[in-house]
């Protein structure tokens, strides 16, 4: 497996044709492969967080709204009730759990989660290749447990988390590249 590192120095000497080149903004092709950020790692989280929020809420929803179907309302003070709705910790409880599942399932399929991919990174072992799901599950279980640990990133030297230190991962800058159509051509 060829790393980013490699296939760029690859480009800068020339051994790669232009047609293989990713199709890239040229402020990015110098950071493809770096180590992300604070602030790109801490967006890349809210945006999957918020996600996250989206579903519990959407359940909360559905779960209020079949509770019509199983027991309909007598009154308007009964549409309303209480009862219809889960309590607030089994809610965060869930929000947590569908959290860790949701980074587990991004992380051990292809590196990314939502989030990760709108930014343009990706979480990757200490050999520069996909996280292992049982590697993805404390991951995701350390991040969302201990949320403190990306503030580490700001006084790392080298863009590391507590998590990152501790599993040996990675979030590097990587886009998605070679998507059909979005390669340079050669034009004779």
């Amino acid at each position: 497996m060829t790393t980013f590192r490699e296939y760029r120095s690859r480009i800068a000497a020339g051994s790669e044709p232009v047609h293989d080149q990713p199709a890239l903004p040229s402020y990015a092709v110098p950071i493809q492969g770096e180590r992300a950020g604070f602030v790109t790692r801490a967006s890349a989280a809210i945006i999957d967080v918020v996600l996250v929020f989206l579903v519990v809420l959407g359940t909360v929803v559905a779960v209020w709204m079949l509770s019509f179907i199983v027991q309909p309302a007598t009154s308007q003070a009964d549409a309303f009730a209480g009862d219809r709705v889960p309590r607030v910790g089994a809610l965060i409880a869930y929000g947590y759990v569908l959290n860790v599942v949701y980074w587990t399932v991004g992380w051990a399929t292809g590196g990314r989660t939502v989030g990760n991919l709108i930014l343009g990174v990706r979480v990757v072992n200490f050999r520069g290749e996909r996280v292992r799901w049982a590697g993805a599950f404390v991951r995701a279980l350390f991040c969302t447990l201990f949320v403190p640990g990306l503030l580490w990133v700001i006084v790392s030297g080298t863009n590391r988390s507590v998590q990152d230190v501790v599993l040996r991962t990675s979030v590097i800058h990587d886009w998605v590249v070679g998507v059909p159509g979005l390669t340079r051509k050669e034009h004779p």
